[in-house]
């Protein structure tokens, strides 16, 4: 009976497996948090936006005193300054979220590196495995035609 498959690097493939997929949490975890300040610099926006309209509206009506007028434009600045600070956000977990996509696509690298390893071992193997049944094969044929020469 062969011998079964082992690879000794094994539990280093195991290490990168379990490196990659801890990469890929962190991952995941910065893509729900560059949505969430999406979701943030949308919201400013809509906010903007209604306000907006809501001065042009007031405007209009010509019911507006100074004192409101220039409450409505600190508003409009911090709104506006609200928005830069989502925006330089975003962009820092942006970064951030490249530069776990390149850590994430050197270690499947290193994963899969072990594993051609492995693949080439287990075709190796194979081969191997194969020839030794072959030459047992042949020894057993080789018996027998020899004892069936001898009985004739």
């Amino acid at each position: 009976m062969p011998k079964k498959f082992t690879f000794r690097l094994e539990s280093l493939l195991t290490v990168k497996k379990n490196k990659e997929e801890e990469i890929k949490l962190r991952l995941a975890e910065k893509n729900r948090e560059a949505e969430t300040v999406r979701q943030e610099i949308e919201q400013a926006h809509d906010k903007l936006k209604i306000f907006q309209k809501e001065g042009k509206e007031k405007r209009r009506g010509g019911g507006e005193d100074v004192q409101s007028m220039r409450n409505s434009v600190s508003y409009r600045n911090a709104l506006k300054l609200e928005l830069l600070k989502a925006g330089q956000k975003l962009d820092d977990v942006m970064v951030s979220l490249y530069g776990i996509n390149q850590e994430l696509i050197k270690a499947a690298q290193e994963r899969r590196a072990v594993e051609i390893i492995k693949e080439n071992r287990y075709e190796e193997w194979k081969r191997e495995n194969a020839a030794a049944e072959q030459k047992f094969i042949d020894d057993l044929s080789q018996q027998r035609f020899i004892r069936s020469q001898k009985l004739s």
